[in-house]
């Protein structure tokens, strides 16, 4: 059925009527109401295919979309996991630095005990004083 072709009436009869009226009346209102019947299940049909062929475009497109959406998930966690297992990286360095800066006490001590660099020390001490009271003599005359 298509658009354009109008809808057969549809076709009512009460008790009276069947006892009134002739066979050959009540046959061709029986086709009328068969044909009304044929019209509206086609249209139903037409109707039905047409909001199925629908759905499966619509869930069609849902799927991909959701693939897609999958794909993008999995490509932000996989950049994630990256960045953080990079900035662990950059923590652990940042550690280590940090404790490569700053010398233990063992190493302090050892310094100090070292006999050489006490030595040296010592002589430092003695050029800086030097250098200070040379430097103080000509601005206190």
């Amino acid at each position: 059925m298509t658009n354009e072709e109008p809808l057969p009436k549809k076709v009512r009869l009460s008790e009276a009527d069947f006892k009134v009226m002739a066979r050959d009346e009540l046959i061709l209102r029986w086709k009328q109401y068969e044909a009304y019947v044929q019209a509206l299940e086609g249209k139903y049909t037409d109707l039905n295919s047409n909001d199925v062929t629908g759905l499966r475009e619509s869930e069609e497109k849902q799927k991909q979309q959701q693939q897609e959406s999958a794909r993008r998930e999995n490509i932000l966690e996989m950049r994630l996991a990256t960045k953080e297992q990079e900035m662990q990286e950059c923590t652990t360095q940042i550690q280590y630095l940090k404790q490569v800066q700053q010398p233990s006490v063992a190493q302090l001590r050892s310094t100090m005990v070292d006999p050489a660099i006490n030595l040296l020390f010592l002589k430092m001490k003695v050029n800086w004083n030097r250098l200070q009271t040379n430097w103080n003599k000509p601005r206190m005359n």
